[in-house]
């Protein structure tokens, strides 16, 4: 399967929607902050989506965190402020282990970041509009099944 795991859109979508729309995935994962710039950039591509809210977004019943099953994996996404996750990654490390989780999926730093921890998957989009390195916003696109997990950091030129 391949997923597109985006976040930190912060209202601004048409660069990520371009590059989608160009390579579209099969799924897209959305960490929060502008929570519903995931169906502004799903719908159209009308691709399915699972996203959470990020502390930026108003709470108006959306999900905070999920556990997802796809492709034969246990994904754990959360924006990733409630774990102080700009400090350290123990945090929702140790909460990915306790939903049992092959991929945890986070935003919040702006910064990508993909890293395998033991045999848990740390992976951070950084942000598709408002980069805190560099010029160009990031994506991460990811191949999943039940015998692979391969992430790929993506820049999106501005």
């Amino acid at each position: 399967m391949r997923i597109a795991i985006i976040g930190d859109t912060h209202g601004r979508v048409s660069g990520i929607k371009t590059v989608l729309a160009n390579n579209p995935p099969e799924h897209i994962i959305h960490t929060g902050d502008y929570f519903a710039d995931a169906k502004r950039i799903a719908m159209p591509l009308k691709l399915p989506f699972h996203a959470v809210t990020g502390n930026c977004d108003a709470k108006k019943g959306e999900p905070d965190e999920l556990l997802l099953e796809l492709a034969g994996r246990r994904i754990y996404v959360a924006h990733g402020h409630q774990y102080g996750v700009k400090r350290d990654l123990n945090s929702i490390w140790y909460r990915g282990q306790e939903m049992q989780a092959d991929i945890v999926i986070f935003g919040h730093t702006h910064i990508p970041h993909c890293e395998k921890v033991g045999e848990t998957w740390l992976l951070n989009p950084g942000s598709t509009s408002r980069p805190r390195i560099g010029k160009s916003g990031s994506y991460i696109r990811l191949a999943v099944d039940e015998q692979a997990i391969d992430p790929e950091v993506c820049k999106i030129k501005p």
